[in-house]
């Protein structure tokens, strides 16, 4: 599974999502996990999510679906609002240290520290500036304090009307030379 797969598979309708997460990204984990939560109507794991669009109730659901997928998956509020997390999954849960609970409403920028490069977060900013995807690659650090290399996607979500509503994070952890 890659990333374009992945993107591919969550702008997907309902079901070439379940085709794309079946067959080709996290087979019989997200097959289990389809038939747990059938639909995103009656999705209510995890708990508390807190009133959502119906476009941010039907991505959390695909992420969660995505759940033991090898990425961390994060989704975001609209950027005028200053991006915060509304989701993360449990692989970036896993990989960062940090529970739902604590970066619920936080801006990714908590996962930086003093030997981020501040030229790739100039180019995640300048990308949800004007509304674009892009990946960098970034020296982020767990809840801990722990450093960790980290290749980041972050990817426009549009609404019902055509507007850039969400973004979609991805991120996958890099092994240091």
């Amino acid at each position: 599974m890659d990333r374009h797969e992945l993107i591919d598979a969550l702008r997907a309708d309902p079901t070439g999502f379940r085709e794309r997460v079946v067959d080709r990204l996290d087979g019989e984990h997200a097959a289990a996990r389809l038939d747990r939560a059938a639909a995103p109507a009656s999705f209510d794991d995890p708990a508390e999510l807190g009133s959502l669009t119906p476009l941010e109730r039907d991505l959390v659901w695909r992420l969660w679906v995505l759940g033991a997928a090898p990425f961390g998956l994060t989704l975001a509020g609209p950027a005028y609002q200053d991006t915060p997390i509304v989701y993360a999954n449990r692989t970036f849960r896993r990989l960062t240290g940090y529970p739902l609970s604590a970066v619920r409403g936080e801006n990714l920028r908590l996962l930086q520290g003093p030997e981020t490069d501040p030229d790739a977060v100039a180019t995640l900013r300048e990308a949800v500036t004007i509304w674009e995807s892009v990946t960098v690659e970034l020296l982020n650090y767990r809840r801990d304090g722990t450093p960790f290399r980290n290749r980041v996607s972050v990817v426009p979500m549009a609404g019902p009307d055509g507007a850039i509503a969400n973004w979609v994070g991805i991120q996958r952890r890099v092994e240091s030379p």
